[in-house]
């Protein structure tokens, strides 16, 4: 999960930027994209620095959040995804993701309330949304 907020804004903006195929961005244009992302969002009118931006493509790049993001650099001066289905949005579940979540769900219903119908509504609609996938791990 991202640190704060702003850099949430900031990787989705970047996402979507990288994603659109029919432009090509420089990093100039993604400081750009980004201090007007958190202006509209944030009303922030300070801005973005280029390095802030390069720190975030190089997160993004990385494990630490779990993108892994296959941001490539072309004609030296030019950002895109090397994949054009790759999104940080639109992320399949791991395997452990799932294992996970299987975990989570049998932890819950032994220590659901049977008072608190909220909890049981929540937990039917996490199983019967990701059933097919829980019943294969």
């Amino acid at each position: 999960m991202p640190a704060n907020k702003n850099a949430l804004i900031r990787y989705k903006t970047i996402d979507n930027c990288l994603r659109n195929r029919y432009r090509r961005w420089t990093l100039d244009d993604l400081v750009e994209a980004c201090s007007d992302a958190l202006y509209d969002m944030e009303g922030i009118t300070k801005g973005v620095c280029a390095r802030t931006v390069q720190m975030d493509i190089q997160i993004m790049r990385s494990d630490k959040l779990g993108y892994n993001a296959p941001i490539e650099v072309y004609d030296r001066i030019y950002y895109r995804y090397s994949d054009p289905d790759y999104s940080i949005t639109e992320m399949p579940l791991s395997i452990e993701d799932c294992k996970l979540i299987k975990k989570a769900i049998i932890l819950l219903e032994n220590k659901k309330d049977k008072n608190n119908e909220d909890t049981i509504q929540v937990l039917n609609k996490v199983q019967d949304r990701l059933k097919s996938i829980l019943n294969f791990v």
